[in-house]
Order: C-alpha cells, then sequence, then structure tokens
C-alpha cells in the first residue's frame, strides 16, 4: 500500500470510519488531496469536508474550530503512523460557498436545507463549452458508488427559464425548460447564492 491510500484510509477511518464522533455529528469528507514534492515525497496534504448534521433542530455547517480539531486529529495519527519521517503540511477546509457539488450527499444536504427554508434548491452550472445556467435541481439521476462508496449521481434535472421570442409574438416571453444534464458534460455544479 502507498502512502496515498494509508493517508486516505486514515482520513476516511477518522471522520466517517464506524463510531466516529465527526461521521455521528454529520461530517464526511468530499476531497483529499496529496502532492509529491520533486523527490516524490508527500508535502502537502489538502482535506476537504462538509457536515450534513443537524444541531439545535438547523442544518449544521462546518467551522474554524472544526477545522482546526481534525487537523489536530489528523496530524496526531500520521505523526503515529510514520514517526520522525511525517513531515507534510496539513491544510483541513470546508467546503465552502460556491465550491462544486461534488458529492450526494452535498445535492441531499442542499435540499433538505432549501426545505427549511420553504424555497427550491438553485444551482449554477457551469458547462464546459462555457455555457452557464441557474435553475432548480428537480432529482439526481444515476447515483454511482464504484469511486470508493462516494453516491454521486451521474445526471441531474435541472428546470430553468429562458427567454424565447415564441411565433406570433413580438417579444420574448418567459419559456420554462427543463433538461438532464450529464454532470460529466459540466465543469462544476455548485449552489446558487442569492444575496437578495
Amino acid at each position: 500500500m502507498d502512502h496515498k491510500e494509508t493517508i486516505r484510509d486514515t482520513v476516511l477511518e477518522l471522520v466517517e470510519g464506524e463510531g466516529a464522533s465527526w461521521a455521528e455529528r454529520g461530517f464526511f469528507v468530499v476531497d483529499l488531496a496529496c502532492r509529491e514534492n520533486s523527490a516524490g515525497e508527500i508535502d502537502e496534504i489538502t482535506v476537504t469536508m462538509d457536515c450534513d448534521g443537524m444541531d439545535e433542530g438547523r442544518m449544521r455547517g462546518v467551522g474554524i474550530d472544526d477545522c482546526a480539531a481534525l487537523n489536530r486529529e489528523i496530524s496526531e495519527r500520521l505523526e503515529a503512523e510514520y514517526g520522525e519521517e511525517w513531515d507534510a503540511q496539513l491544510t483541513v477546509m470546508s467546503a465552502g460557498l460556491g465550491q462544486p457539488l461534488r458529492l450526494g450527499r452535498q445535492y441531499q444536504k442542499l435540499m433538505r436545507r432549501a426545505l427549511e427554508r420553504d424555497v427550491l434548491p438553485r444551482v449554477d452550472v457551469l458547462f464546459r463549452d462555457g455555457r452557464k445556467l441557474t435553475g432548480v435541481v428537480l432529482c439526481g439521476i444515476g447515483y454511482d458508488t464504484s469511486d470508493g462508496g462516494t453516491d454521486t449521481p451521474s445526471a441531474i434535472e435541472v428546470a430553468y427559464t429562458v427567454k424565447e421570442l415564441l411565433p406570433g409574438k413580438k417579444r420574448k416571453t418567459d419559456v420554462e425548460r427543463r433538461e438532464r444534464i450529464v454532470l460529466a458534460d459540466t465543469k462544476g455544479v455548485s449552489e446558487y447564492i442569492d444575496f437578495k
């Protein structure tokens, strides 16, 4: 087993493992990246996490204190695993606003949060060809668990409004469209943020 796999297994066990206090509070790993130096040694690790747990009846987020505490726990585990030779920079951060949704749990969190606020779950979709679409997520399609158990949908169905010139009309009118969006055809799908 190489170092990347060992690090990944250690982090996943600590955050999402059976009986882990982080998992019981709803925390989960969104992404884990290891960067190697020119000698092929891992010198930088970045853990991106999210939380879909509830706190006093409200959806809980990932705070700076959570990131700091998890950073300490991961560092202690990796130092115990590798001993004195452990010398990598570790960064633990929250999957922040505007970041692409990567996991099914993040889509489910988006839906629950929208229901909690009695609004529709809106997203921004950026396609590889540069086109951008803002709409409402209706459902996830074809959940894929082949990449280590993540529950990522392979597509989403989105409803959106466009202005079109209809036959017999002089002005463009709003027309509602539905589109099945294959996530592999996108650069990213992120939660729509409205600052109004």
